[in-house]
């Protein structure tokens, strides 16, 4: 069960990534973002991203 609730998780944090990128600014005025990190900077802030959000869920149970 905590498996799956961390892979949704995950899917969420790129979802919500590239979301804030189209929205922000235009795409021809900039870079995305994601290119900018390497793949270990993107996978910190993935787990740093799922472990707040999981300890936020417990915090309101």
């Amino acid at each position: 069960m905590e498996y799956e609730i961390i892979t949704q998780l995950k899917k969420d944090f790129y979802s919500r990534i590239r979301s804030i990128q189209t929205e922000s600014v235009p795409q021809s005025q900039c870079k995305p973002t994601l290119s900018l990190l390497t793949e270990e900077e993107l996978k910190q802030l993935e787990q740093i991203w799922v472990e707040l959000t999981m300890w936020k869920n417990n915090q309101r149970h």
